[in-house]
């Protein structure tokens, strides 16, 4: 039986043009993780108004959205990503570092459970095969990229902070990226690369 709910891509279509009750569905569908992720990010007092700023990111940027190029569901979490990591970086390198050990925390400890319904909507956008696979990481590989993905820190902040040296937190940056796309690959077969 075939789902009578419309996707994310016909909904932000819809949003383009101004339609409110698609951009409810959408609020509806990713407001959660949203805020989840906000709250590991900022803290659970600035969350909310987090998810309402980028929110109104999605209500102004709709009509840049092309499914020619991927899924909703990246574009859209890009669009977070970036609103999140800019208002972290105008908190100090401490706030950042102890947001990202957070994130760090909760990869390590990913349970490998199956998924719940909203587990299984986000599993469809791919997220949690990424979650996964960063999840198996080495811990020092994993490390670098939570801090740079997450943490918004420079590769030589990073070795700064790690007491690493440069050329160790590229080379880990490297192998982590290339694991990271190695298992997708496998996992998804070739259909990730061809959404670039």
């Amino acid at each position: 039986m075939l789902s009578a709910e419309p996707s994310d891509e016909v909904l932000v279509a819809r949003v383009a043009k101004r339609d409110v009750a698609a951009f409810a569905t959408l609020y509806d569908r990713y407001a959660r993780r949203i805020y989840a992720w906000a709250a590991h990010v900022v803290g659970s007092a600035d969350a909310e108004d987090m998810v309402q700023e980028v929110f109104v990111r999605l209500w102004d940027k709709a009509a840049q959205f092309d499914d020619r190029r991927g899924r909703f569901a990246w574009w859209f979490i890009a669009i977070a990503r970036h609103h999140l990591t800019t208002q972290l970086r105008r908190r100090s390198l401490q706030q950042r570092i102890v947001a990202a050990d957070e994130i760090e925390r909760l990869l390590a400890d990913a349970p490998d459970r199956s998924a719940g319904p909203d587990e299984v909507a986000w599993s469809n956008e791919r997220g949690a095969d990424l979650l996964r696979a960063l999840a198996t990481l080495p811990s020092e590989q994993r490390r670098v990229l939570v801090l740079a993905y997450f943490a918004g820190l420079s590769q030589p902040e990073i070795a700064r902070h790690t007491g690493t040296p440069l050329g160790t937190v590229k080379k880990r940056t490297r192998l982590a990226l290339q694991k990271l796309r190695e298992r997708l690959d496998r996992e998804l077969g070739s259909g990730l690369r061809g959404a670039g």
